[in-house]
């Protein structure tokens, strides 16, 4: 058996496809079209179908009448292997999402290419993106598509006849006697990033459904589409689709014709108003989306995972409130120990040998951004982050948000620090979700998880001052209770401990846990020098490649 590639972040170059009728298929494809009130555009759009250079037997069509009326009829001329099914047959849903959702249930094909009913694909169109399907088993491809203004009656609106005459003469291109004009958008972002190669993590952005293509497991795998969304579903797929791994591959010899605007050609404010809450939910990226609204969202950027151990209550509480009252919101902490051991019975309270832990369990029982577990949960996923933090280690109020800046900037698959001086035992790591997605893509082969995500995407250990964190390992629970402080002390060379100001008394409190830790990892700095590395741009990394450093906000 081939082993599956292992591409480095988006830069599909390292794969080789063959060249457009050189090559023999195998994979069997599912075209899905999700269709409502459009018979005209859909006769035009089955007849391209019927003239694919891709085998006939292994391609199927599956339209999807979402409720139309009159309903929707098969045309005479469509490929040989195409059916009609009933959106409402099978589901109770509606809209484009449900449409090509039930049309991925019923279909038998192990690539799923969507295709909108208003598109009028090249013969080459189907073949040019599967060549990347039998290459990859988790690449996303990406037809292309110019807009031409026309409608049903219009002098230039063709025939089925007209488009097989043209089809088969070799010259789809010359079908409208326009050039058409291009995906704007999307067209400059492909541009902008090499081809997609050198694309960032907002590269998901790009991916409209009006004509993609990817494997039916990377479908299942990411959840299939969430047919609750009315308007951009493609986008939100995108984004999950990343998070699971997924390749982004544009495919210029995947031309077709769009039958008139896209929604948001025709209405974007409009569009983009209504978008907005919808997916800002759903999905962490672009960052823009939660500038407003919420203050907790479905899926959050950063999934925190803190494994309580045996460590005292105090300890425990100092680690999470810091991360709770740092200046990143956006994130779940996972609090992971044996909570389904504290029984209810009856036993000496003070003298309980799980004290600590009840305690713990008490603390956060009733706060929205925390989750008792009794196990790491298997993946992050749809979250863009896993940070994992040893109860043991107080972050600073910026870290989690620098962390994040930084593996964002340099597209990090992994960032990995530790307290000063700490060459070994734990350490706190931020791992990005589609870096571990890729590798349930491709396969760890037992080697070393680490090893692997930075073979795929990249890794680096950045110094404790950067972010700030200390060792709360060494402190003493009572310590932590009446709440310390670290200053830093230029005579003996770094810092000392001093008393709180201010006695905690065991209370619970957001700021004085970030106060506590924030004053903790000035241990080798200044306060002057805190002060300015609190504000500063991160420093420029030291590069292998050629990557960005970012581009524009990407409209969804």
């Amino acid at each position: 058996m081939t082993p599956t590639p292992r591409v480095h972040r988006n830069d599909w170059s390292t794969l080789t496809v063959p060249a457009l009728g050189q090559w023999r298929p195998e994979l069997t494809v599912s075209v899905i079209i999700p269709a409502y009130d459009c018979q005209p555009s859909l006769d035009l759009t089955l007849a391209s179908l019927s003239r694919q250079t891709y085998p006939e037997d292994l391609l199927e069509v599956v339209v999807v009448d979402d409720g139309s009326t009159p309903p929707i009829e098969l045309p005479p001329v469509r490929p040989k292997h195409t059916r009609l099914v009933r959106a409402g047959d099978h589901s109770t849903g509606w809209g484009r999402a449900n449409a090509l959702h039930v049309g991925a249930t019923v279909s038998t094909g192990a690539v799923l290419h969507w295709l909108d009913a208003d598109m009028v694909a090249y013969p080459e169109h189907v073949e040019a993106q599967l060549r990347w399907h039998h290459q990859v088993p988790y690449a996303v491809t990406l037809g292309y598509k110019r807009f031409v203004d026309t409608r049903p009656g219009a002098p230039d609106w063709p025939t089925p006849a007209g488009v097989l005459e043209h089809w088969e003469q070799g010259t789809p291109q010359s079908l409208f006697d326009t050039a058409g004009e291009p995906h704007d958008y999307v067209e400059r972002y492909i541009d902008r990033t090499d081809k997609l190669r050198a694309a960032d993590h907002l590269a998901f952005a790009i991916h409209v459904g009006a004509t993609a293509a990817l494997r039916r497991e990377l479908y299942e795998a990411c959840g299939g589409l969430d047919t609750e969304l009315r308007l951009g579903e493609d986008t939100e797929l995108g984004y999950r689709l990343a998070q699971a791994g997924a390749l982004f591959v544009p495919e210029p010899l995947a031309g077709s014709w769009h039958l008139g605007p896209t929604h948001v050609m025709r209405a974007r404010e409009q569009v983009q108003r209504y978008n907005k809450p919808y997916l800002a939910d759903r999905m962490p990226y672009p960052r823009w989306l939660r500038k407003v609204g919420a203050t907790a969202w479905s899926v959050p950027l950063v999934d925190v995972v803190l494994e309580v151990g045996d460590e005292p209550l105090e300890r425990v509480r100092t680690a999470v409130d810091a991360i709770l009252g740092g200046d990143e919101p956006d994130l779940v902490v996972n609090l992971v120990g044996p909570w389904d051991q504290l029984p209810d019975g009856r036993r000496r309270v003070l003298a309980d040998p799980r004290l600590d832990l009840r305690l713990i369990a008490e603390t956060y029982r009733g706060d929205p951004r925390v989750r008792l577990v009794t196990s790491v949960p298997a993946s992050p996923f749809p979250a863009a982050y896993r940070l994992e933090v040893p109860p043991t280690h107080g972050l600073g109020p910026h870290a989690v948000g620098r962390l994040v800046e930084l593996a964002d900037r340099d597209q990090l698959g992994l960032v990995e620090l530790r307290p000063s001086g700490a060459d070994d035992g734990p350490a706190t790591r931020l791992w990005r979700t589609a870096a571990l997605g890729r590798v349930d893509r491709i396969g760890a082969g037992g080697e070393p998880l680490a090893d692997v995500v930075t073979e795929v995407h990249g890794a680096r250990r950045v110094p404790a001052e950067m972010v700030g964190v200390v060792d709360l390992a060494g402190v003493e629970p009572r310590q932590l209770a009446e709440g310390i402080r670290m200053i830093a002390d230029p005579a003996l060379g770094g810092a000392r401990w001093v008393p709180s100001a201010v006695e905690v008394a065991g209370m619970r409190s957001l700021a004085k846990a970030t106060m506590l830790v924030g004053t903790l990892a000035s241990r080798r700095l200044s306060a002057r020098v805190q002060h300015r590395l609190k504000r500063r741009p991160l420093p420029p990394a030291r590069r292998t490649d050629d990557e960005p450093t970012g581009v524009e906000d990407a409209q969804p």
